[in-house]
């Protein structure tokens, strides 16, 4: 236990949105923080679109964040796979880009503290002097008062934790794609801007569209991105097919923008010619590299296991319906650092608090999510 004038060490397991927003957090709350990121380059992605949610920007403003790049559009549009311009209504929403989150929490936390290359795979607790320590193959061993592991969907940290615990497949995948609004046909750009379009798919499921930054993060119209996401049904033995990359390997639970086959996307481009409205098709045809992700639920009994606790993705994974998986990385966060900062030194009171209370909120999310597939997804 540190002494009274000496801030709370912790460590953080994972650096991408859900590590950093723990680090954004405890670091904003006063406490000693490091944050230990697997990857030994900064992250890049061009993938999915994410709906920027209230938790997000709070985390963001409280920290004295730089602004967030979003895009926005005013009317919510609803198609029928038939074709026609549909049914619309206004509705307001903004949007963002993973690498726009990741790059703003990024300016927001001390680079210093941010360690690439650096895996915190093996920790212990100890019964005196610091409780935890840290580290990973070939690393030296570091000591702190708390362990955050926020160590993603596929989180290890659970399994070790929580060995008991497995995804559930929900029975169907997510097929994504982006494509840049400079490659984009001038028509789809402008039937797709300024709204948020979902069509029904003919054979059950639906997509959805919506345009976000580009390549760092530019909002600039000629360099934003059309973001899509497709929900289609898959029993085991196809969704088994579906995750065998370009070389032959199978997959536990994605494939890359790199790695789907051609005669898979040849396949994903025929059946948008059946399913969807043409507007829709054409824009999965446009899009030469998607990528594919099944869709599960992850739920746990704890979050908190002595001077340990999950966070994020690595605590509930909740379906992407909920467009509440960054949200809820961020207030994990600002529970934590909150409950913590209230209990001052009794470590095992502020975690008490911060699990009484995410618990019930993953546990409400994934009931949220798994609702919403029914009605959307089925």
């Amino acid at each position: 236990m540190p002494g009274t004038d000496v801030p709370l060490r912790i460590l953080v397991a994972g650096g991408s949105i859900g590590g950093l927003s723990a680090g954004v957090a405890l670091h904003g709350a006063g406490f000693d923080v490091q944050v230990h990121e697997r990857h030994p380059c900064p992250m890049e992605t061009r993938g999915a679109g994410i709906v920027v949610q209230g938790e997000l920007l709070q985390l963001l403003r409280e920290n004295g964040a730089p602004p967030l790049s979003t895009t926005s559009c005013s009317i919510r549009r609803y198609l029928e796979a038939d074709g026609g311009d549909g049914q619309v209504q206004r509705a307001p929403q903004a949007f963002t880009s993973w690498e726009a989150i990741y790059g703003t929490l990024r300016a927001t936390f001390p680079a210093d503290r941010y360690h690439m290359g650096s895996e915190l795979s093996d920790f212990e607790e100890h019964a005196s002097g610091p409780p935890i320590s840290a580290g990973g193959e070939g690393q030296s061993r570091i000591k702190a008062d708390l362990l955050v592991c926020a160590d993603g969907a596929q989180s290890a940290s659970r399994r070790r934790l929580l060995p008991d615990v497995t995804s559930s497949y929900a029975g169907y995948v997510a097929w994504r794609g982006t494509l840049n609004e400079a490659d984009a046909p001038a028509n789809l750009v402008r039937f797709f801007d300024d709204t948020f379009t979902f069509c029904e798919a003919r054979s059950g499921g639906h997509i959805l569209v919506y345009v976000i930054p580009g390549g760092g993060a530019d909002t600039t119209p000629g360099t934003r991105r059309l973001n899509w996401v497709w929900y289609v049904t898959a029993d085991a033995t196809e969704r088994d097919r579906l995750l065998v990359d370009r070389d032959g390997r199978s997959h536990h639970a994605s494939l890359g923008q790199d790695e789907v086959p051609a005669a898979t996307i040849g396949a994903l481009v025929e059946r948008a010619g059946r399913e969807v409205h043409p507007m829709l098709a054409e824009l999965v045809a446009a899009t030469s590299e998607p990528f594919l992700q099944t869709i599960v639920d992850v739920v746990i009994p704890h979050m908190v296991f002595g001077r340990t606790c999950l966070l994020g993705d690595a605590a509930f994974v909740v379906r992407p319906h909920t467009a509440g998986a960054s949200a809820k990385a961020a207030r994990d966060a600002s529970v934590l650092a909150s409950a913590l900062k209230r209990a001052r030194h009794n470590v095992d009171a502020g975690l008490g608090s911060f699990e009484a209370l995410q618990l019930e909120y993953g546990r409400a999310m994934s009931d949220y999510g798994i609702a919403l597939g029914r009605r959307w997804a089925a």
